[in-house]
């Protein structure tokens, strides 16, 4: 459950994102010009797992014994997910008439996994946050689009440098206490990481509605790895025996974005793809009908995650948060990028999704 110190930053943070509209990056106004405006720049790609975007999402998933509150024992189920995020502007502004910009940002989300087909208390499976501090990122301009390929130009780069960002996951309270009661060896599983993270991109979007290809490559470090790795346990809620440290500190991901001109009044074709590279965390997993699958005598590996979406959004062009608004089709294979139930390969999704911007 949310509480009024977590609800208190969800105001600010939804307040910050309607009062501060974009600008246009120029050399002509001073700095205060820039504090509390939000660049045009920098923001997440559709398929991005760790998107600053607000959308909600009804999927058909992988089930398992682990989160089967209402035990249906099933392959697959429905379940609703949702995510409510933001960069809180901090400072931007642009050099050289434009050619250069800079932004500095706070980012902020909160992600909810909510089992609303299971009729009779209808659980909370998975909630996580995350948050960042002065997220930086900078675009270079190129003067004329430089062509590579037939309808591929590229026109910027940027580079973002997020130097702190925060994640913490907790599983709802009806699936604590059914995990609980049915004596599961592994009770609660605390994934809490804090990590930097690196963001090269050729052609940000940048706002603009032309056509665009867009390709990002990032890399994220684990501050915890030395001490937790990205995840720990408490004697109390696990049998310890089962878990293994994890042992890879870093994570890279690699996205790619088209976007089409505008067409019929201000809409678009956004198509979407990330590849990320995430390790398994070492302890049981099960899937849906068997308790089994515990892999506790291996060492942790690392598994090929595949996030594709697909759909049109429409751009109505004002300089401020959700003027974009969009509905598509979400596909994901790979690790169940959820909490404490990453430990689980060959979990699939798809969804339909309406995604504010």
């Amino acid at each position: 459950m949310i509480n009024k110190r977590l609800s208190a930053l969800l105001f600010f943070l939804l307040l910050a994102s309607v009062l501060c509209p974009a600008q246009e990056e120029d050399s002509g106004g001073s700095f205060w010009d820039g504090v509390m405006s939000s660049a045009s720049f920098g923001k997440p790609f559709w398929a991005d797992m760790y998107s600053t975007a607000t959308w909600v999402e009804i999927a058909y998933a992988t089930n398992s014994p682990y989160y089967d509150w209402g035990d249906f024992n099933t392959s697959y189920r429905f379940y609703i997910f949702a995510n409510l995020g933001a960069d809180i502007p901090l400072w931007s502004g642009g050099f050289s008439d434009g050619k250069y910009g800079l932004a500095v940002t706070m980012p902020f989300m909160i992600e909810l996994w909510y089992d609303r087909f299971e009729w009779k208390t209808s659980p909370i499976i998975n909630t996580a946050y995350r948050f960042g501090v002065f997220d930086t990122c900078f675009i270079y301009r190129l003067d004329q689009p430089r062509q590579v390929f037939p309808r591929f130009n590229i026109y910027n780069w940027t580079l973002k440098l997020s130097f702190l960002r925060h994640e913490s996951t907790h599983i709802g309270d009806e699936l604590a206490i059914y995990i609980d009661d049915n004596d599961f060896p592994i009770k609660r599983v605390n994934v809490l990481r804090n990590y930097a993270e690196l963001v090269y991109t050729i052609n940000d979007p940048d706002s603009k509605p032309r056509q665009n290809h867009g390709v990002k490559f990032g890399f994220l470090f684990n501050y915890n790895y030395f001490k937790n790795g990205w995840y720990s346990v408490l004697e109390s809620e696990a049998d310890t025996d089962l878990v293994k440290t994890s042992r890879i500190p870093f994570e890279i991901y690699l996205q790619y974005q088209y976007q089409s001109p505008l067409f019929s009044r201000g809409f678009q074709i956004i198509t979407s793809v990330e590849y990320r590279l995430r390790e398994r965390h070492n302890y049981p997993f099960s899937y849906s009908g068997s308790l089994e699958g515990s892999y506790k005598d291996n060492p942790p590996d690392l598994v090929n995650c595949f996030n594709v979406f697909a759909g049109i959004r429409y751009d109505n062009q004002k300089p401020n948060y959700f003027s974009k608004v969009g509905i598509g089709a979400r596909y994901y294979f790979g690790l169940n990028p959820y909490g404490q139930y990453r430990s689980m390969p060959y979990y699939n999704q798809v969804g339909l999704v309406a995604i504010f911007e």
